[in-house]
């Protein structure tokens, strides 16, 4: 995209009718980050959001509320009891990236490559977005389809809601990468509630190694109801070509990104369950 003017609301209504007024001329602009991999050249205005409020982590009953301009810096050094955004966001990309990139922006435009979806859809996170009032849309459905479609009449995503973890919840995510810095050739995330060693719920889902980030209900469906062994994460994670197809890229074949994929899941799996048997409360 290339900015031509620059605009710094005083509210989010303004914001909003800022970007109604603009409609395809209009950006909303907080990190940036993605601007690079927009090959557009239209000239567009920029409605900068970052001093709206929208910058915070707080718990709120049953869930972390992320203001959508949080930095995935504050988001890597937050520590709290059944939280767990941190360890995603501590391997995504670079500090210098992390210190401005924010997690809207990472979920407002979906790349191939993004990390946050998969975690987002794994935790059955929320995301709430100011259309003149606050709406909320459950992970399945704001990532059904380009987020970034909700966003054409000039809505504002403003939070995501993260699950608190509970007793006998456990989460794991495993981005494999060819160095720090580079795109993941796939990430998985993975959301376990056991009971004893059955386990009695699972969200799974996959990215990078598919076109747009995706639930995986066949390896849930194999996980629900029997016990958290190996054995049994092995099985599952050999179902998982049954709800997404996998791609080659960066020099991996389909079959690579496949094998690849379905040890990934294997280890996601192995990590939610001793995350899961060590939180009693």
């Amino acid at each position: 995209m290339k900015l031509c003017d620059f605009i710094r609301p005083a509210s989010l209504a303004a914001a909003r009718d800022n970007l109604r007024e603009l409609g395809p001329k209009g950006m909303i602009l907080a990190g940036g980050t993605a601007l690079h991999f927009m090959q557009d050249h239209t000239p567009v205005t920029a409605v900068d959001i970052t001093r709206l409020g929208l910058s915070f982590i707080k718990q709120e009953g049953n869930y972390y509320n992320i203001g959508a301009t949080t930095p995935l810096a504050d988001i890597q050094r937050y520590r709290a009891p059944r939280w767990a955004m941190h360890e995603i966001c501590r391997r995504i990309s670079t500090h210098q990236i992390r210190n401005i990139s924010t997690i809207g922006g990472n979920i407002c435009r979906v790349f191939p490559w993004a990390d946050l979806p998969v975690i987002l859809l794994a935790m059955d996170a929320r995301m709430v977005i100011y259309s003149g009032q606050e709406e909320e849309f459950e992970a399945d459905e704001y990532f059904k389809t380009q987020p970034a479609k909700r966003f054409l009449d000039g809505n504002i995503l403003t939070s995501v809601k993260v699950p608190v973890l509970h007793a006998h919840h456990g989460f794991g995510s495993i981005k494999v990468t060819r160095t720090d810095a580079a795109f993941a050739h796939v990430t998985i995330a993975a959301f376990l509630e056991l009971d004893g060693n059955q386990i009695k719920s699972a969200r799974m889902a996959a990215g990078s190694a598919i076109p747009f980030p995706r639930r995986l209900p066949t390896v849930e469906a194999a996980l629900v109801g029997r016990e958290a062994t190996p054995a049994v994460f092995k099985e599952a994670a050999s179902k998982a070509g049954e709800d997404v197809t996998w791609r080659g890229r960066e020099g991996m074949t389909a079959d690579y990104s496949r094998h690849l994929a379905e040890v990934t899941i294997l280890d996601a799996l192995e990590r939610a369950a001793s995350f899961a048997r060590g939180r009693t409360e």
